[in-house]
């Protein structure tokens, strides 16, 4: 019996995971874009360095970041219903193989 009540606990968790998910990727606020622990604005320009510290010639502006921060929002929306729905799929099975052997 515990057994049962753990997987159903385990599936639920597994369904409001992917809710949240979903429901960050709508409501939650864009992060503060930062360069190097410097909050960026409008405008910045953000050099990459290498592992040693050396500028290695790469930059990337403050409008890239927020478009990359924007664009990763479809897909953690997108990938939070899968898992929503496979949490869901596995909590009414769990329940229907339930009812079933009670018939």
């Amino acid at each position: 019996m515990r057994r049962v009540v753990r997987a159903r606990v385990l599936h639920l968790l597994v369904l409001v995971a992917g809710v949240a998910a979903f429901g960050w990727a709508l409501f939650a606020p864009v992060a503060t874009i930062r360069c190097h622990d410097v909050i960026m604005k409008p405008g910045d320009v953000c050099s990459y360095a290498s592992l040693n510290g050396a500028d290695n010639g790469q930059k990337q502006s403050y409008e890239q970041r927020m478009a990359t921060e924007r664009s990763a929002r479809p897909v953690i929306a997108v990938v939070g219903l899968g898992v929503a729905a496979f949490g869901g799929a596995l909590l009414w099975s769990a329940m229907r193989r339930k009812e079933s052997l009670g018939q």
